[in-house]
């Protein structure tokens, strides 16, 4: 079965679009580790779609002085998923975890 042109064009759109999606979620990881963001000001972001997609686990490993382990035990203490994404926080597990790492 031979693809079609119109098939091979909507392929290459998506492939630009989760492209452009994942250097917008790499920007958005150097700018936290550059400390452009504090814990409190990253969940005030509403509407992000390149941080919705992210891991919590990820957002949190790049904040200067949490790092990989504490993320984790902090997500472990909070009884939240290391695979949770941004968008599926409710707001007391947001509120939670501003009360964990923003000491």
């Amino acid at each position: 079965m031979a693809t079609t042109s119109e098939g091979t064009a909507t392929r290459e759109l998506a492939i630009a679009n989760a492209a452009l999606l994942r250097r917008q979620m790499n920007q958005i990881l150097c700018e936290i580790s550059e400390g452009k963001f504090s814990i409190d000001s990253i969940f005030e972001i509403d509407g992000n779609a390149a941080l919705n997609q992210l891991y919590v686990l990820k957002i949190l490993e790049k904040f200067a002085g949490i790092g990989k382990v504490r993320a984790r035990s902090g997500l472990d203490v909070l009884k939240i998923s290391h695979k949770c994404r941004f968008s599926s926080l409710e707001s007391r597990q947001r509120e939670a975890l501003i009360k964990e790492f923003a000491k």
